[in-house]
């Protein structure tokens, strides 16, 4: 599925018309235009999607602020960060505690990350566009996100609007409890623990 597919399942979703092209001269496609990056990087952020994530050793900067021995340069590509590992002498990762401080900062010529660990590798979520990577109830989610964002604009219907959000947060939770268990990582009552985590609408 597409971009352009992507849309169009949200503009079904609503009732309204479908697009062609991003670049024609509808309504659609404005709003379809307006929306869709915005909330492809709003739902990539709110969960660690196993097939977005990206470990990466950070480039250390020449300058630190005096609270921290060392700069990093936030990648670029981040769109949410996870996990903070120290490198260790023999190449191995060792995940910083929770009493290591660390720090993300802007430094003039874009985002900083602060530690006082000599060799870090961040986790994170990345941006990702390329829509053949992302797995089919993500981009469920994502057309609901979107239909959410464009109803009021090209329907007026506020009870459309407040289904395609309750619907968005309905798949969103499966996809997310879905994707989690792709990972041998034991959580204890996993669906509460997704609720709790994200039942809040972005």
């Amino acid at each position: 599925m597409d971009k352009i597919e992507i849309c169009n399942m949200a503009l079904s979703r609503i009732g309204a018309s479908p697009i062609e092209a991003m670049t024609e001269a509808s309504e659609e496609a404005r709003k379809c235009n307006q929306f869709y990056e915005h909330d492809r990087r709003v739902v990539l952020r709110r969960f660690p999607w196993p097939w977005a994530t990206r470990r990466v050793e950070l480039a250390m900067l020449p300058d630190a602020p005096e609270d921290y021995l060392y700069a990093y340069r936030y990648p670029a590509d981040c769109v949410c960060l996870r996990k903070i590992y120290a490198v260790e002498e023999d190449g191995h990762l060792r995940p910083l505690p929770d009493f290591v401080s660390y720090k993300v900062v802007g430094d003039g010529s874009g985002i900083a990350l602060c530690t006082n660990e000599p060799r870090v590798v961040a986790e994170y979520t990345e941006n990702v566009s390329d829509t053949s990577i992302m797995d089919d109830i993500f981009q469920e989610a994502l057309s609901w996100k979107l239909a959410s964002s464009i109803a009021f604009k090209l329907t007026g219907n506020a009870t459309i609007t407040q289904m395609a959000a309750s619907e968005y947060e309905r798949i969103f939770l499966t996809a997310a409890a879905d994707a989690a268990n792709e990972e041998n990582v034991k959580v204890p009552e996993l669906s509460t623990f997704i609720r709790a985590r994200f039942e809040t609408v972005v």
